[in-house]
């Protein structure tokens, strides 16, 4: 559903500039994109940074503006001083703690070139807005004014001025110009435009340039939201990810012979070079040449074999209390370790400044305990946000039609959840310590519902296959069951068995695996590669998967895809062509084999007024109702909330302030400001 629009039609410039046409992409209106962490913010800097006056007597008494190996460079003529390197008015980090001190190496780890997530929650910035770290509030980052309209239809805002990057390029509105209407709305390179920048009719924002640090969003009607998502994950980074000064060799439209130098280069075109070279999905990981806005910058891809590292930023736009640059710390490396016992015993030896990642469950936290007082660190726990560690999502939208009548049935999904015994589950696999939950928002939630979170809970083969008996699936010779129209209830569930969980998820389906074969359905196991799970998703080519029950907490309007057709990352796991129904304003509707029925479209409808309510005690209501109907549907099984997870954080290690939740819109440990993170000498 595309129609060509004209380029003045959308972006409107009062600099000079000759509107031309552009191509109109496919839209997408509602589905939110959030998988990133933001930083920890204070106010404004006042004018004194540069005063070499010092009288905290903290551990960054005697430490000067910026670190010794930045003053070398500058030294040896290969910066400019560091108050030219910095804004006019820099943004003032709050130390958790303690000012720091400047030094060392944060050592980390990565299963490979797909473990991108943990490079984003670590050491990623650039939002026009942040986070707090307790996620309470709002505040300025990348921007340093940002003004909606009486109705929030638009948004007037302003960059801080005199932000560099990483090479000392001025990031100026030419870069959001860049980045909107020559990477956002170019088809080629994005499908369909973020949701983040649509109005929610599933017209494209329209972008006004006012000035050198001064632009204007419009949507087509209020769209409260917008704030929220500037402050968060990919979606906060849409105006200032991408470097023009860059990355317009790599675009034909500032260079007519980028095709051909892409194909001279062995790429397939123009698109699949500056999507490398733009780090268009692996962000700024796999370029050392792209600038960046972060606080270190890659030197060593995450491509490389052993180990990708990243080197303190020179022109990073922030300052402690102090007016002394940050980061402290020179640099990060993560060791490339695909084996996740390897990266365990790495960190009970006390190899890891900080790592909450892949080893961090209840399997491990024994041995880790353990281990503190040799390894020189300290066990962090992690405030669970997640549902349950283990939902299940039956494919609704299954390209067999037999199957997917059954996946279809709720009498179906609920003997297969009492089919269940969670308390098991828990005592082999959770270390006794746990609670069976169903796919619902949490108790600390303000949506919690306790009938919604307990429904269809208790262990009871019997009543299991009383349901299936009920509901026509009769059991045959050795009592294997299939539907009334003879589809055979076996089926496979594939498993992302490199995912933060895999290793428990595999244990816990081989176990349920037992407990549904005693009620007559037979399940086979099949773990994969995240990469080959994904694409499995992707291509509709699965029966039933399992993932960790996102929206528990913290973010359940936002990560909506274990109660609705629609959500980030393609939406709902038991229904993926319903959720680009949704998602993608009916672009993949071709694909779709059936109209979503009543009860998703009530929701999807339902989320439209959430998302163009400005009252946020409306919102909830409405929000409530989309629970409503997420009950009585009863789309997902859950499983078990476990205890949550945890982190190794060294001793040496000061200002990363203890406790915090783990939620990848949260971006643990992100809102904790690692670029204020600092260590004491070994």
């Amino acid at each position: 559903m595309s129609t060509q629009q004209p380029r003045s039609s959308l972006f409107t410039k009062t600099r000079e500039g000759a509107a031309t046409q552009w191509p109109d992409p496919r839209l997408s209106r509602r589905g939110l994109v959030l998988s990133g962490g933001a930083a920890l913010a204070a106010s404004a800097a006042g004018c004194s940074f540069f005063s070499t006056e010092n009288d905290s007597g903290e551990a960054g008494g005697d430490k000067g503006k910026e670190a010794p190996m930045l003053a070398e460079r500058v030294e040896a003529g290969e910066l400019p001083p560091v108050e030219e390197r910095l804004p006019k008015e820099p943004l003032v980090v709050k130390a958790t703690e303690a000012i720091g001190r400047y030094g060392g190496t944060w050592n980390s780890a990565v299963t490979g070139a797909s473990d991108g997530p943990w490079l984003w929650r670590t050491i990623n910035d650039g939002h026009l807005l942040e986070r707090s770290r307790d996620w309470t509030e709002i505040r300025m980052n990348v921007a340093s004014a940002f003004e909606p309209n009486a109705d929030a239809s638009e948004f007037t805002i302003t960059l801080r001025e005199g932000i560099k990057w990483s090479d000392g390029t001025p990031l100026t509105t030419s870069d959001v110009e860049f980045a909107y209407a020559d990477v956002a709305l170019n088809a080629e390179l994005t499908t369909a435009v973020p949701p983040e920048l649509s109005s929610l009719d599933g017209t494209p924002a329209e972008l006004e340039v006012v000035d050198d640090f001064t632009f204007i969003v419009r949507f087509t009607g209020p769209k409260p939201l917008f704030r929220d998502d500037m402050a968060v994950g990919v979606a906060g980074q849409r105006f200032t990810m991408y470097p023009r000064h860059y990355l317009e060799q790599f675009h034909p439209t500032y260079n007519p012979a980028a095709d051909d130098e892409a194909v001279a280069e062995g790429y397939d075109g123009w698109v699949s070079r500056f999507t490398a070279l733009g780090n268009l999905w692996n962000f700024q990981w796999e370029n050392p040449d792209l600038p960046t806005l972060l606080p270190w910058i890659c030197k060593k891809p995450v491509t490389d074999a052993d180990y990708a590292l990243f080197e303190r930023n020179p022109y990073y736009w922030k300052v402690d209390e102090e007016g002394s640059q940050l980061p402290y710390l020179d640099e990060v490396r993560f060791n490339v370790i695909a084996d996740v016992e390897t990266m365990f015993a790495h960190a009970v030896n006390g190899d890891y400044e900080f790592h909450s990642r892949h080893f961090n469950d209840n399997a491990h936290r024994a041995d880790a305990v353990d281990g503190e007082e040799a390894g020189g660190y300290t066990i962090i726990e992690l405030e669970g946000t997640y549902s349950s560690d283990m939902n299940i999502a039956f494919n609704l939208n299954h390209a067999d039609a037999g199957l997917r009548k059954v996946f279809q049935d709720k009498q179906f999904r609920i003997a297969m959840s009492h089919a269940i015994n969670r308390r098991e589950l828990i005592d082999v696999l959770w270390s006794r310590v746990g609670e069976p939950t169903q796919a619902a928002p949490r108790p600390e939630s303000d949506f919690y519902d306790e009938d919604f979170a307990t429904q269809y809970l208790e262990y009871d083969p019997d009543l299991a296959a009383q349901t299936l008996d009920a509901a026509g699936y009769a059991a045959g010779a050795g009592g294997a069951r299939a539907s009334a129209d003879g589809t055979p209830l076996e089926f496979t569930v594939t498993v992302a068995d490199d995912a933060l969980l895999g290793t428990v998820w595999l244990d816990a389906l081989d176990m349920i695996k037992d407990m549904w074969a005693a009620v007559g359905v037979t399940l086979h196991v099949n773990g994969q590669p995240r990469e080959n799970w994904q694409a499995g998703v992707d291509e509709n080519q699965y029966d039933l998967t399992v993932w960790t029950g996102d929206g528990g907490a913290i973010d359940e309007t936002v990560a909506v895809q274990w109660y609705m057709c629609g959500g980030p990352s393609g939406g709902a796991l038991f229904a993926r062509q319903w959720s680009a129904h949704y998602t993608l304003n009916g672009a993949q509707d071709d694909e779709m084999l059936e109209p979503p029925p009543a009860p998703v479209v009530e929701q999807q409808d339902l989320y439209d007024q959430f998302l163009a309510e400005p009252d946020p005690a409306a919102r909830a209501e409405i929000f409530k109702q989309i629970l409503a109907v997420a009950k009585e549907q009863f789309y997902a099984v859950g499983t078990v909330r476990g205890q949550g997870s945890w982190a190794v954080a060294s001793k040496r290690l000061h200002n990363f302030g203890g406790p915090m939740p783990e939620n990848p819109s949260y971006g643990t440990p992100g809102p904790a400001a690692p670029e204020q993170w600092w260590l004491e000498p070994a």
